[in-house]
């Protein structure tokens, strides 16, 4: 590609808005989905892509029928243009912030389906914090507990609430609460009529399951069926809707199955005997300076819930 290409000169506004651009094309997983983000059509954001591109001065992905994939080198554009955005964000907020005192945006992520948890206080968090700093903004990426972590160590959110993951550098996970998650089977199977007392393990152990696909959360019971899992979904919903079915058993949030629990269209399956604890935590980046606003929100977070415990 011809034409002023950037690595020889210094970068300008018009390359950090272009390489934003791209940045959300990537995170979006394309440019159709990246549309509603951005508030563009998608030629523009096809014109955009093709002059940042030609400034770079080599492809960074390709687009058409087989839909969108980073080329190598754009996948490494990426990863330095996000660390660039994010250092460039928490500059302006910090300078900002001795200025107007607490202001700015601040991305949590969060694990799908919590709302339905009523030890999940964020709702008032939320309000707490809003109410104390009117010019604080906050945005909530919900997604299963695989995407909220990503999320969380590319910095695309500042810190997210999600069950426990494995440690990870310089990430810090506190306890917010403990879900109690229970093996579930729907209306219309084989075991939803079966007596508890002649429901036994071998007998529970013959049935088909549907498994979580998020990895980042194993069960203990991920190798107890004597087969194959049936079915595989990395949302909460797609694991009800696969119970619901009736064609197979699966592990719950005990809060969440509780609404089809009392409409007896699902029914627990020997909680003395199947059952784990989660901890869902709040994490956060402890390398990375907190912004005044980061920090406002995280500890609010935090206060709302040990005020439960």
């Amino acid at each position: 590609m011809k034409g002023d290409v950037m690595p020889n000169r210094s970068i300008a506004d018009i390359d950090v808005k272009l390489l934003r651009v791209f940045c959300t094309i990537v995170e979006c997983d394309g440019f159709s989905q990246a549309q509603s983000e951005l508030n563009l059509s998608r030629s523009t954001i096809s014109t955009h892509m093709a002059n940042l591109e030609t400034r770079i001065g080599f492809k960074l992905c390709s687009r058409g029928r087989a839909g969108f994939a980073l080329t190598a080198r754009g996948g490494a554009v990426y990863e330095a243009s996000r660390a660039m955005l994010s250092s460039i964000d928490a500059y302006h907020g910090q300078i900002v912030q001795l200025k107007e005192g607490i202001v700015g945006e601040v991305a949590i992520g969060v694990v799908d389906n919590l709302i339905t948890n009523t030890e999940c206080r964020l709702r008032y968090a939320i309000r707490n914090a809003l109410a104390a700093h009117k010019g604080l903004r906050i945005v909530l990426r919900i997604g299963p507990p695989d995407q909220v972590e990503e999320q969380l160590v590319r910095g695309q959110t500042q810190m997210a609430i999600s069950p426990k993951f494995p440690t990870r550098k310089n990430v810090s996970q506190s306890t917010l609460f403990i879900e109690k998650q229970r093996l579930i089977c729907g209306k219309g199977h084989p075991l939803f009529t079966v007596p508890d007392d002649e429901m036994t393990r071998e007998l529970i152990a013959e049935q088909d399951f549907v498994r979580r696909g998020f990895v980042s959360v194993l069960t203990p019971y991920s190798t107890f069926f004597n087969r194959p899992a049936l079915a595989v979904s990395h949302q909460m919903e797609g694991l009800a809707h696969f119970i619901l079915s009736g064609n197979c058993v699966g592990f719950l949030p005990e809060v969440y199955a509780n609404y089809w629990v009392d409409r007896q269209e699902m029914r627990i399956i020997r909680a003395d005997q199947f059952g784990f604890d989660v901890p869902i935590c709040l994490s956060r980046h402890e390398g990375a300076q907190q912004s005044l606003a980061e920090s406002h929100v995280y500890e609010t977070i935090l206060k709302v819930h040990s005020a439960t415990v």
